[in-house]
């Protein structure tokens, strides 16, 4: 599977700043998904809560769960972005790597991220499932967009021709990559079902 692995259509710079937005092979989802739903089911997963900002109840530790072929797919992801800024790196490094379960009424708020060896790195979001009431979710005023379940990235400051947020609507497969300094946030949802969503860290030392 690996030898065959391709990165597929990207967007970059939504913000005036790194964000990239991949999307994420389908049989590699089905993967980690199987890897989950499977260490779920035998209890045999760390809890990562109090490691984290979000006020979620199911918050879970992956580093040392993560197969050959899902490192390695994250480390060409993270080489694909660092080549395209042009950065000059000595090595990258993954330090943590968690999944959430969020639930109705739950949030991710403001926060940034933070380095186990050093402040400069990179940061990611993959969707794994999003239920339907947040597919379908809609805003009261018709000039906004939804809200729920969305994740918002924020800057903390706006120049001219440079958007100061943006909001990612959740959809499974969708993958982005952005620096640990960049703010960001997840709303919270109304409805029944689990977003699942993967994280991680990854150290850059320059």
């Amino acid at each position: 599977m690996t030898d065959n692995f391709k990165i597929g259509r990207s967007e970059f710079n939504f913000l005036g700043t790194a964000v990239a937005k991949y999307k994420f092979p389908n049989e590699y989802l089905v993967l980690l998904n199987n890897l989950i739903d499977e260490k779920l089911k035998n209890n045999s997963l760390q809890k990562f809560s109090e490691s984290l900002a979000g006020e979620l109840e199911n918050e879970y530790n992956l580093l040392n769960n993560l197969t050959y072929p899902i490192l390695n797919a994250f480390n060409l992801y993270a080489c694909n972005y660092l080549n395209r800024l042009q950065i000059n790196f000595k090595k990258f490094k993954l330090v943590s790597c968690w999944f959430n379960e969020q639930k109705k009424y739950e949030y991710n708020p403001l926060h940034t991220h933070n380095g186990r060896e050093v402040n400069t790195g990179i940061s990611s979001v993959l969707y794994l499932k999003i239920p339907e009431c947040i597919k379908q979710a809609k805003a009261k005023n018709r000039k906004e967009v939804p809200k729920d379940g969305r994740l918002e990235f924020i800057k903390e400051s706006q120049t001219f021709l440079t958007n100061h947020n943006y909001i990612a609507h959740p959809v499974e497969g969708d993958f982005y990559l952005f620096p640990y300094n960049l703010h960001h946030c997840v709303y919270p949802f109304k409805g029944e079902g689990i977003r699942r969503s993967l994280s991680f860290n990854m150290d850059i030392i320059v």
